[in-house]
């Protein structure tokens, strides 16, 4: 039996040109709304790049991501730390622009050099990272301990920097986070 050729039919032809595939069984799943390209990628390890809240992804584990890579962010509002987490501080400031990174080591940008940037604490504690609690005298010390020797490195091993694939986002305001912020306080 033999089966017909495939190659030059019309209908495949436009769907392979339509799909970018240079040639046949070939083509890159690459989407630029979905995925950092490399210029975006190299921004973010070296200067960072400038956004509002509302342009970066909330997802529903706490962090922060922009298209599929998770985030560290600075707010010139909360001066001598970097945030992690959709914590209080910095859902307040939704239209404000931050400086975005996902430099794991050195100066984050943003800082200038005398300044060393400190993780946000309300960050470790929304996230609960390695067991971070500063409400609860039994896990005050390991909790200072923990913050004073934090390491971008080691959290983005906890917490994968790329891709970030399966995991939920939502809107700021649908935020599981904020709901029980609002709860606490209140608001609900």
């Amino acid at each position: 039996m033999k089966l017909p050729d495939f190659t030059e039919f019309e209908p495949f032809v436009a769907l392979r040109q339509q799909m970018g595939a240079r040639r046949q069984g070939h083509f890159e799943l690459f989407d630029p709304k979905r995925h950092l390209n490399g210029r975006e990628r190299s921004a973010l390890e070296t200067t960072g790049l400038k956004r509002s809240l509302s342009q970066l992804r909330a997802l529903a584990d706490g962090t922060w991501a922009i298209k599929n890579s998770r985030i560290l962010i600075y707010s010139a509002h909360t001066p001598g730390h970097y945030h992690l987490a959709q914590c209080p501080s910095l859902l307040t400031q939704k239209r404000q622009e931050v400086v975005i990174t996902t430099r794991r080591q050195g100066q984050i940008p943003g800082f200038t050099e005398d300044v060393t940037a400190q993780v946000c604490s309300d960050c470790l504690q929304l996230l609960g990272y390695k067991g971070f609690d500063l409400t609860r005298n039994r896990k005050i010390a390991y909790s200072k301990a923990l913050l004073k020797d934090f390491s971008r490195e080691d959290f983005f091993k906890v917490f994968t920097l790329y891709p970030v694939r399966g995991i939920a986002e939502h809107t700021l305001t649908e935020s599981p986070l904020t709901q029980s912020n609002h709860q606490a306080s209140g608001d609900a």
